[in-house]
């Protein structure tokens, strides 16, 4: 939450790193995949740089940079018998958002809600390639769209940041988001290595994603400036747009985690880690898989997806 009382300016970077290895059908976890050793594992580290500028204390503009760097390995995307890799980076989907506080900060309220709407522009890159390896030899081919820097598509931003106090050291917070990718596909081929043989599986789509979370703060008393947090976390990718249509292939589904966090805010500066831990997972059925299943009735189709056990965030932002 951007609070900006006594600056105009607040300056900040973030990294998130996750190694994602578990895969799950609906919300059920294909054990088996470790033991045969053929689980695909995603590497992935972000780097957010954000500037966010306060034309009154109530009312501000953030423009957040992410930078990314994707190592992915597989068997299934190269010969099906060794494991290989595949990787990916640079800078990512830019956001410009701007926000307003319903109340004024400055009278100091024991509540709050901030909402912002902003922009998301396609400046990832969503056709990035790379060499696999296969049993006819090295070929060149599209990465994987979990691993893409980008999505290729204009997207409108909608976020929900609120805090209520309670005791004077214990508060609530909450915060949503929502991200509205109109594009339906983005054009790029998902033949990598291999081919899909879902034949509605062949384009990438550009789906809309979210987040929720939310929980109870407590400011230390005997630690000038240290807060501890501990709250839940929802975040997915959903089977239907909110505008457009979900052609083309996407791994919708949720995780549910537990997130524990520790902040530290010494003058202009804050720091903050957190480390939510998946406690739930679904890959829900895509569009694709219940074409797939209508055309063959007889082949029922759920596909699944790798998701993390954990998740690092660390971040310090400066107001000047």
């Amino acid at each position: 939450m951007t609070n900006l009382l006594d600056s105009k300016w607040l300056a900040s970077v973030s990294y998130r790193w996750l190694h994602s290895d578990r895969h799950f059908v609906g919300d059920v976890e294909q054990t088996q995949r470790h033991e045969i050793g053929n689980q695909v594992v995603n590497d992935s580290h972000f780097i957010d740089l954000g500037i966010s500028y306060a034309f009154t204390p109530r009312y501000s503009a953030t423009l957040a940079l992410p930078f990314v760097r994707h190592d992915r390995t597989s068997w299934y995307e190269h010969t099906r018998t060794n494991r290989h890799g595949s990787q990916s980076g640079g800078l990512g989907d830019a956001r410009l958002t701007f926000s307003a506080w319903i109340l004024d900060p400055a009278k100091l309220p024991k509540g709050n809600l901030q909402i912002g709407i902003g922009v998301k522009a396609p400046t990832g890159d969503y056709a990035a390639t790379d060499r696999f390896t296969t049993v006819n030899g090295p070929v060149t081919g599209y990465v994987d769209q979990s691993i893409q820097p980008g999505d290729g598509g204009w997207g409108v931003t909608l976020e929900l940041n609120g805090y209520r106090s309670i005791t004077q050291d214990l508060f609530a917070y909450g915060q949503a988001f929502y991200l509205s990718n109109p594009r339906d596909v983005n054009g790029t081929s998902t033949v990598s290595g291999t081919t899909r043989g879902n034949p509605y599986e062949q384009i990438t789509s550009v789906p809309d994603a979210y987040l929720v979370r939310g929980g109870l703060g407590y400011v230390i008393p005997r630690l000038k400036g240290v807060t501890v947090t501990l709250g839940a976390r929802l975040e997915g990718v959903p089977v239907e747009d909110l505008i457009g249509d979900e052609n083309g292939f996407r791994r919708p589904g949720f995780s549910v985690g537990i997130e524990p966090g520790i902040s530290w805010m010494p003058g202009q500066w804050t720091f903050a880690v957190s480390a939510p831990v998946m406690v739930y997972a679904n890959r829900q059925r895509s569009v694709a898989d219940e074409r797939w299943t209508n055309d063959n009735p007889s082949r029922y189709r759920h596909g699944d997806a790798a998701f993390a056990s954990f998740l690092i965030t660390f971040s310090a932002s400066r107001a000047f």
